[in-house]
């Protein structure tokens, strides 16, 4: 790592820090501006076109994101608006949503995440949705959390439909991304601590399969047979972490799923968690998918080395597994 990336690395995690301690909305504003200022360069870092332009789309994205939230900061601190507080928390979740790129305000985040590598797409995926998150969870009225509830049962559904007619992979993984930013936002409404546990496993499942994807890159770069085997263990591992980060049971991402499902019922939100599991769902179908481009891919290495018995018990797990996740 260079230092320029250390320093700017560094000025990131402080951004975040200083957002999430803060209990002025000056300081929240000032905290998020230079988490963005930071990442800016970390993307644009190679000078590739595209990572240019990525970087350009998320800096304005992120920037009227911050205007919006300083807006309504500014607003709900005037003593003659206290008539206008529905207004003003509907352009601070406004704000938030559009810097964690739910929907319906995702478009910016399958463009900006395919045009970027995998060590950023892992940042932009997990450690900049921190502090927008914790400001949700902290700052928005209970009255206003139908608002989020509506913002969660789109993204499921639109993290679902979207990744049908991707072929890459990274702005597949944004809509990923997006479905499960529904059910972070659903978990939200009902319990931080919910909300919190769900979107650490998000990060674990999420950074491990990023990880495995950087890995696959560089071992893709070599052509010696003797990587062949350790292409294969990795290959493996990624289908694990494809099924878990779907929620299929009885992996680790169906856990947090399962409990955000029963709280859900608990609360009696059923037309909630109807959206919900049917963007799971269709998460599962692409997700299974994938795995099958993988194998049947001719120009793989790996499908000399493959077992015939895989087809057979993915065919019969893209079977069960709508019905499992029902369940």
């Amino acid at each position: 790592m260079t230092p320029s990336l250390l320093l700017f690395s560094s000025s990131v995690m402080m951004g975040t820090l200083v957002s999430m301690s803060s209990s002025n909305w000056l300081y929240l504003w000032m905290g998020m501006e230079l988490n963005l200022l930071s990442f800016i360069p970390i993307m644009a870092h190679s000078h590739k076109l595209q990572e240019t332009m990525g970087s350009i789309k998320y800096f304005m994205i992120q920037a009227i994101g911050s205007g919006l939230m300083l807006t309504a900061g500014v607003v709900s601190m005037n003593p003659h608006a206290t008539s206008n507080q529905n207004i003003t928390s509907c352009m601070f979740i406004m704000s938030m949503c559009l810097k964690l790129g739910t929907a319906p305000y995702h478009q910016w985040l399958p463009h900006v995440m395919a045009s970027l590598p995998w060590s950023t797409c892992l940042l932009l995926a997990t450690w900049q949705k921190i502090s927008p998150l914790v400001m949700l969870m902290f700052i928005t009225p209970s009255k206003m959390m139908y608002m989020v509830l509506i913002t969660a049962a789109l993204s499921a559904i639109v993290g679902g439909t979207g990744g049908l007619n991707q072929s890459q992979m990274r702005a597949l993984m944004a809509y990923s991304s997006i479905g499960h930013m529904g059910w972070m936002l659903a978990a939200l409404s009902l319990s931080n601590k919910m909300s919190i546990i769900y979107f650490s496993v998000y990060v674990l499942i999420t950074s491990s399969l990023m990880v495995m994807f950087m890995k696959t890159n560089t071992m893709m770069s070599q052509m010696s047979n003797s990587v062949i085997p350790s292409k294969i263990v990795l290959f493996y591992l990624i289908i694990l972490m494809f099924l878990s980060l779907g929620g299929l049971p009885p992996f680790l991402g169906f856990i947090p799923k399962w409990l955000v499902i029963f709280m859900l019922t608990e609360e009696n939100m059923v037309g909630v968690l109807i959206m919900l599991i049917t963007g799971s769902v269709i998460n599962l179908f692409y997700y299974f998918t994938m795995m099958f481009n993988f194998m049947l891919t001719p120009q793989q290495n790996l499908l000399t080395q493959m077992p015939p018995l895989w087809p057979a018990v993915l065919t019969s797990a893209v079977t069960v597994a709508p019905v499992l996740t029902l369940l």
